[in-house]
This record gives structure tokens, sequence and C-alpha cells, in this order.
């Protein structure tokens, strides 16, 4: 089957010579390499080639306008705007990063006015308030004026607050129009549309000067603007250009297929009429071969597959079949409506298919370099005087540019920061003779645009970076420079119509504010900018998106993503004209997009012989993202033979079983370590063996396989940090109390100062816990000024508590190195246990065992045997204090001295009638030593346990004690 371009060339050939005397039109740049190559086989000698040019260029040739780049025209639009506001509105208008999201809509919407050639006076105009349509609409349909009445009608029955802003801003769009052209036109710029209306307004005899002695061809066209088709229709009557039209008669007589609805309107045009052959092709429904004279069907096969990345793996196994079977790389095309599939489609041919072809852009918000640039502003946005967030620093040490420069140094001071818990980092310590690292952990100053340039030219010539790093940097130098030409330039003053990416001190805007708009409008502009891949074009197998497919044919052809929102799209493109409106206008709607896109659909297939189509046969949890309406058309209105397959992976969850470590000789070997007592083991935690009733394959995991967390900075000042602050207060007032006195003895007396040393104590923790520097004040914001009052409360209530008991002896603070030796009938035939108490103090006979918490510990327990049960209803907080009373027992003398363990939580440190100490049912414990002998034989029990190889660590069956176990993605509980 021929190609339509080859069909083409080989007409033009046999009936227009000299071939230098045409001037061949198409709607895009890849129609002009084929269209070239299939001239090329006809000649014998060498010839002077036609003129091959886009509708683009062909139509920017009658004029003497340019078109600037988008950035440059948003930002004309954006100051032509503001002066508008000022003038009518008398506001100050907005930043232009707020501006730039509606801006580029309404720049298209004035494309797309002028294209289509609507009289802007009209469609901006007013009807809220006028009963009928008078005279001057009469140009419009019955069907239009319909359109007009509905939507205008509504404004006058109930004007919300959100139609009279609609208003507000609409009866300005006339105006922001016409000044906004008179500005261009001033300079000698255009937007297109702009350009193609002057074109097709001002088209005249005098224009034909400019093809002078050219025969014009039309090739290859579907849905033409107005402008468009004025300008066709004016060469065609003057007999000066022909038109090749791209069709089929599957969908042109058939008043069904959307597919062929503008051909249908081009027959009925007074001049491009006589542009149709009277015998449409018909190569859709199949191909009457030259020799036989029978029809050679189509093989079309449909695939259904689980998700996008899905159908891209079963797409190169099919690919890889027919390649097998011999098909031609070279004839072959993947279209890929979904951009997002690029890579795992090219992941997925990278054994298979020697030469590629990609005619698609590259997203660079999907390249590593957008993702460095954003971590680098927010890091800018987040500084404090000469210091960074640890977030940003931290992704930024673990990026993989900044490894590539120096991966020691990088990690060297990751582990540092993660080591000093560094919520904020130094300008200093990170500054490094890294080149790299030097540029980005520095103050951006007054302009970013700069600092990035210098950080993104430095990785540009990085030895250690590859080709498509160098390629990404590349693309960012330029749009950056671009930025910095459009929106930087000398002489702008600092005002609303000034841009506010260029940092710079205007009155009362922070560098932050500044930095934010900064970053929102990059990431806008990023959106819509793709890197080219550069290849030979007509070499290889093809990798294209839906537009550029237009023209060119291929005998095999794959298409992925045929679903509804994909192909055809959503079309959910922006617009400050209201739908009604459009279709009173005739301005492109929804409809006209998917008569494009049914074009492009049925326009790729109708010259191909083998046609691969893929789906996502799961619709999201909306239900939506069914099968295309294209796809339903082919199985259900073709008539052709289709073979169909879903390609079905049945989804069985692996089972989650119950996860036993058995101990065999290696786990009892590091069981037995855990109680020597030497400098490294200290022996076992009361925290270690409240683990272990609680579930024993978390004991496993913690203190035998030393399973650990990863290491993090603790920025969020959570219920366990908290609780570690106000330890760390308390045992610094008591330290400092006896260093003062050089007694333990306490007075009430010693008390009186108590609030302001608390308050110097709690910056002081600060300081320590967050690596802030000393010489500095502490500034509190946020959870650090709710964490610091709340252990300024704390804290206070303990020392008032303190005084009201005192005097009493201070016997020790935090107190470490007491050891309680637990003879077991197993080996090793001891266990160490070992602690750390917060607090011991003595008055008269009684010898308080303190626990300072936080939380909602409860101060009563049933019995002794009920702290030892793995139900999840053990007072885990009464368990760890008889430890640390049992410890401080076997180590101390206690002639004529009671031990009373108790706790001082937020549940009774504010009660009026606080009483201290544990109760056992209903009643405190006024002496542990009863209790002793029995916890003691229950820990003889558990540690027995603990050390039969006989039985495993297993996993608890509460459930709820799984609900904040940092094992849970072990365990998959």
């Amino acid at each position: 089957m021929k190609p339509f371009l080859y069909e083409l060339a080989e007409t033009l050939y046999k009936t227009h010579r000299p071939l230098d005397a045409l001037t061949v039109i198409f709607p895009n740049r890849r129609a002009v390499l084929y269209f070239r190559k299939h001239l090329s086989t006809f000649l014998d000698r060498p010839a002077f080639a036609p003129r091959l040019i886009t509708i683009e260029d062909f139509i920017s040739g009658l004029t003497e306008l340019k078109v600037p780049d988008k950035l440059e025209l948003i930002h004309r639009l954006f100051k032509t705007y503001n002066d508008l506001l000022r003038k009518n509105l008398e506001s100050e208008g907005e930043p232009f990063d707020k501006f730039y999201f509606w801006g580029d809509m309404l720049l298209s919407d004035f494309d797309e006015v002028d294209k289509y050639m609507v009289n802007p006076g009209q469609l901006f105009q007013d009807l809220s308030h006028q009963k009928e349509l008078d005279s001057s609409f009469d140009y419009l349909t019955d069907e239009q004026r319909e359109f007009l009445r509905n939507f205008w009608g509504g404004f006058e029955e109930n004007l919300t607050e959100n139609k009279r802003k609609f208003l507000e801003v609409w009866n300005q769009l006339f105006k922001l129009y016409t000044q906004f052209k008179q500005t261009l036109l001033a300079e000698g710029f255009a937007y297109e549309g702009m350009l193609h209306r002057t074109v097709a307004e001002t088209i005249s005899d005098a224009t034909t000067q400019r093809v002078k002695g050219q025969t014009l061809v039309f090739a290859g066209f579907n849905a033409l603007t107005k402008a468009e088709e004025v300008i066709i229709s004016f060469f065609v009557d003057k007999g000066l250009a022909t038109v090749y039209w791209d069709l089929d008669e599957y969908y042109v007589n058939d008043t069904k297929q959307e597919a062929g609805k503008f051909f249908r309107e081009y027959q009925q045009h007074p001049v491009l009429e006589k542009t149709f052959q009277k015998d449409i092709p018909s190569n859709f429904t199949g191909t009457p071969a030259s020799d036989t004279g029978a029809a050679q069907a189509k093989s079309i096969r449909i695939f259904g597959a689980a998700q996008p990345v899905g159908q891209a793996k079963a797409m190169a196994q099919v690919l890889r079949e027919e390649l097998l079977k011999g098909i031609d790389p070279e004839d072959t095309l993947i279209v890929l409506p979904d951009e997002k599939l690029l890579l795992p489609v090219l992941h997925g041919l990278s054994n298979d298919v020697e030469k590629l072809n990609i005619t698609m852009g590259f997203p660079v918000s999907s390249t590593p370099l957008y993702n460095l640039v954003e971590l680098l502003v927010e890091m800018q946005i987040g500084a404090r005087h000469d210091q960074f967030n640890h977030r940003q620093v931290l992704a930024l040490l673990g990026h993989p540019y900044v490894v590539a420069a120096d991966a020691a140094v990088a990690n060297a001071k990751r582990k540092e920061i993660l080591g000093n818990n560094w919520v904020h980092v130094s300008k200093n310590f990170l500054a490094s003779s890294v080149a790299l690292h030097r540029l980005i952990f520095k103050t951006a100053e007054d302009d970013i645009i700069h600092y990035l340039h210098d950080i993104v030219m430095e990785i540009g010539v990085m030895p250690t970076v590859t080709a498509f790093d160098k390629e990404y940097a590349f693309h960012f130098l330029k749009l950056l420079n671009r930025m910095q030409d459009v929106m930087g330039a000398e002489g702008e003053p600092p005002s609303a119509e000034a841009d506010d990416t260029v940092i710079t001190a205007q009155p009362g805007r922070t560098k932050q504010k500044a930095l934010k708009s900064f970053l929102r409008l990059f990431r806008q502009l990023i959106q819509a900018y793709k890197i080219p891949f550069t290849g030979e074009p007509l070499k290889g197998l093809q990798v294209m998106g839906v537009l550029e497919t237009r023209n060119l044919d291929y005998k095999n052809v794959f298409i992925l993503s045929l679903n509804e929102g994909a192909f055809p799209s959503s079309g959910s493109k922006g617009s400050y004209i209201p739908y009604n409106i459009r279709k009173a206008y005739g301005l492109p709607t929804v409809e006209h997009q998917d008569a494009m896109y049914a074009y492009l659909f049925y326009r790729v297939l109708q010259r191909a012989e083998n046609i691969f189509l893929f789906y996502n046969a799961e619709t999201d949890v909306l239900g939506q993202g069914e099968m295309s309406r294209y796809l339903q058309q082919l199985l259900y209105e073709s008539g052709l033979t289709l073979e169909k397959k879903i390609l079905h992976n049945p989804v069985q969850p692996t089972p989650i079983t119950p996860i036993t470590v058995e101990k065999n000789e290696s786990v009892m070997q590091m069981l037995a370590r855990l109680s020597e007592g030497n400098s490294m083991f200290r022996g076992i935690s009361p925290s270690a063996l409240n683990t272990y009733i609680e579930c024993r394959l978390r004991f496993y995991f913690r203190h035998v396989a030393k399973i650990r967390e990863a290491d993090a900075v603790e920025e969020d000042l959570d219920a366990r940090v908290l609780g570690n602050f106000l330890h760390d207060v308390m045992e610094h007032f008591y330290k400092r109390l006896r260093e003062q006195k050089q007694s333990k003895a306490v007075e009430a007396s010693d008390f009186d100062a108590a609030p302001r040393i608390i308050d110097q104590l709690i910056d002081q923790v600060f300081i320590d816990s967050y690596g802030l520097d000393p010489t500095k004040p502490v500034e509190y914001e946020g959870q650090r000024l709710v964490v610091r009052e709340v252990v300024k409360r704390f804290a206070h209530r303990i020392v008032e508590m303190d005084k009201a008991y005192a005097p009493f002896v201070m016997e020790g603070v935090e107190q470490e190195g007491m050891v309680h030796k637990v003879n077991i009938d197993r080996a090793p035939g001891y266990v160490l246990l070992s602690g750390k108490i917060d607090r011991v103090d003595r008055k008269d006979d009684v010898l308080r065992v303190i626990d300072y918490k936080t939380g909602k510990d409860k101060l009563d327990f049933e019995s002794v045997a009920s702290l030892f049960v793995r139900d999840g209803r053990r007072n885990k907080a009464a368990f760890q204090t008889l430890v640390y009373a049992l410890l401080y027992r076997s180590n101390t003398p206690m002639v004529g001295l009671k031990i009373v363990p108790g706790l001082i939580n937020r549940m009774n440190l504010f009660d009026e009638d606080f009483k201290f100490g544990l109760r056992v049912g209903k009643d405190y414990v006024t002496d542990v030593e009863p209790l002793l002998p029995e916890f003691e034989q229950q820990l003889k029990i558990m540690l027995e346990e603990l050390f039969d190889i006989e039985v495993p660590f297993d996993q608890t069956t509460d459930h709820e004690l799984c609900r904040n176990c940092p094992y849970q993605g072990i365990c998959y509980r």
C-alpha cells in the first residue's frame, strides 16, 4: 500500500515541471522530510527541489510581523493587563507568577479568536441585560443565538458573586485584547493568531507578488482555522494553488463518523469543493491488490493490559514477536498518546531494536535537574540568616549530582547532620572545597536566576555526569537565560508591572515571598518545556505523539493508551470563554477536538497493514478511563475482522504468614552477649524486657539482630522527644544544684531561683539537641514554642512540689551503672539487668524511686503477675519502675529504709490532691519489699523462657501493639 506522501510525490513529479517552481505546504515539518525522501526516489539525475514549508512558515512569509516566544508574549500581556487594571479599576494588579497561568489561557483565547476571525467587539460584549439579541448579530444562526440566550439569561435571573467577578473581568477583555494588539503592532510583533488574521484580512492581489512564479500545493490538511481557510481559498480561487486531501471514504461518506466532519464541510465550500476528487480513496477497509484485484484485509489486534506500564510491557513483547517474524523496523510506528509512557516503552525496547527515532519531546519536569532546582529554591526559601533547613540540605546532599561532585564529602556531611540531629544546618559547616557544593550552599542574595545559572553551569561541565545530564543542563540554561532576558531587563522599575522573580528590596515584599513567586512561575514554565530528541528521522523504528503522525503512513502501527481521557484526550484545556459562547461564535469546542482526534486515529490506520492497539483494561477508582470510543467504533461499526485479547495477570497477594525465628546456636550466642556486662553490652534494660513481653519478635529485631531504624533528624517534637527534654532539664537542674552546694541535701530555699534557671536550662537543652549556636538566643516558633511551654510547665510544677516536699536528700539523678543479676536454670546460668533511673530521693526512712513520664501512663496495676501478661493491657510503666526499684535495692544498702516506686506524669502531676506512688488495686505501695520476691520469680520465669532454645521468637497476637511498630514493613501487620 503506497503512503500518501509517496502518492503525492509521484503525482507532482509527473504533473509539475520544473520542480523548483513548486511550493508544497504541509501541516508539519516531519511531512516535509518524508515527502523529500519519496520525491528523491523518482529522480534519475540531480534536480532543484521544490520549496517545502509548513503552513506557519508560509503564512509568516506573507507579512513582516514577527512572532516572539510564548514567555515574552505572556509577559507583554501581563504589562498591558496591569496597565489596564490601574487605569480602569484603580487596582495595583498582581505579580507575574500569579498572572502566568491565566495569562497563558487568555493568550490562547485571543489566538483562537483571531484564527477563527471572530468579531472581538461582539464576542466580549456583556449581553446580560439584553432581552434579545439585536440585529447586529443577524449573521448568527438561530441555534447560535439560542446558545447565547441560554448563557446570558442566567445572569439576569441570579447574579452571584462569582458571576459578578466574571462580568467585571469580561467587560475588560475587549479593551485588553485591543490594547495588547496595538502594543505588539507598534513594535512589529504579533502572536500567531494575530498574524494569521492580519494576513487573511489584508490578502489581495498584491499578496500574490510574494509567491510570484510559484505553483502552490497545500497537502494533507484536515481541520482548518477560519484564517487558514480564507488564505488557502484565496490562492485556489486565483488559480495559483491546488489542494491534496489526505482522507478516506470510510469516514468522509459516513455522516456518523466525526473523523470526516471537516471534509464534509469543505465539500460544501464555494471554493474548496472543487479541490476534492470525485473518487475518494478507500484504503481503510481494504486495498485492491494490483495483480489479483482482490482486497487485502488489515490485520488488527487489540490488547487489553492492566495499567499503563502493563501496556508498555505487553507492546514490547508483541513487537519482539513480530520482529522475529520479520517485520521491518523502518516501516514500524509506535504512537504514544500519553507521553509519560515514553521511558517505560524505551526500556522495553532497549534490547530488541537497534535504531530508534523519537519525535516526542522529553518533559524537563521529569529530569533529575528539575528536582535539584526545586530543592535549591525551597532551601533558599527556608533559609534563616546563615542556616538552611535540614530537609532540603539532606535531600541535596543525597542528590545524584551533588554526590557525583564528591561522594565522600556529601556522605560525611549527611552523617554528621544526622548524628547531631541538626534541624537547621550552618552555612559555614556546609562550606566545602568542592566547587558544586560551594555554589549550592550559599545564600542566593538578590538574584535567584544568577544563583541557579552558576550551579547548572557547573553541573554541565562536571566530568562525572553523563551526556544526558549535560543536555539537561543546556536546556535549563536556555530557559533561565530566557527568563532573565524577558523579565529581568535593566531599567524595569520595581512596581507591580516589574517582575518579582528578580529578588530586589521592594517595599513590603520579603525575599521569601519573592522566591516563592519565582518557584511558582518556574514550575508553570517548566510544564510546557520539552527536550527534543535528536537522531536520524528517516531511519529506525519511529516513536511519535499523536499530532506528529499527520500525513505519515507505516505498514506496522502500534498505538498505546487507547482509553478515554488519553486518546481522545480529556479536553481539559482552560479557557476564559465559556462553552456556550464558543459554540455560538464557532470557536473550537470539545466536539471540535474529538473530530480532530478521530481523524488522526483513522488516518494513521487507513494505509497500515498490521495494526496493534493497546488499552488499559482496568478503570480507575471512579470508573473512568474506559476503552476509547475509537476502539468501540472499530469493534462495532467498522465491519473489519479484529482479534481481541485481554492480558490478565491474576493478582494473588502473598499471604501474610506468621514470622518465627528459631533459636539456633548463633542466636543463642548473641543472646548470651546481651548480659555479659562488658562496655558494649551492659545487660538487658527494663524497656527491652517490656518489648520482649509485648512481642518476642520485636525484641529479636531490635536487641538481638540489631535492626535499627534509619537515622533521621528529629524535627517533629512528639511525646517521646518531649519526655527526653523534660528528663534532660530536670537532670541538669539537680546536678547543677548538687555541684553548687557540694551536697545531696535539698532545702526549700534552693528553689527560689528555679523559674529563671528552668528557662535557661530549656534553652540549653534545645541548643544541645539541635546543634544550635550557643552564642545566639534560641528562636522558638511552631512546635518548638509548644514544646518549650509544655516542658516549662512540667518542670515548674515538679520543682514546686519538690519545694513543698523539702527538705530531702537527692540520692541520684539519671543514675547509671546499676546491675542486677538474675540466676536462671539455663545457660548461661544468669542474666544481667541494668537501667538508668530518672531520680532517687530520700526523706526520713522513705526512699522514692521516681520515673518521669509525659504520657498517660497509669499508676495502678492488678497484681505482680499482671505485669507479665501478653494481652496488651499490662502497665508497662509500673513494670519498668519496679525493675528500677529492684536495681537500686541490689546496689545500695537498705538498712532501715523503705523503697517506694512511683511515677510523676501528666495524669497526676497537676492534681491538687497529688499523692506519690503506685497502686496495687486501690492500695498505694508504701514499701516495695513485699512485692519483690514474686516480681523476681516472675522475672526468672520470663528470662528462662527467653534463653530457652525451644521457645522461638514469634509475633504478638495483639495487633494493636503493631500499630506504631517500626518493623511493620517486615511483618506486614
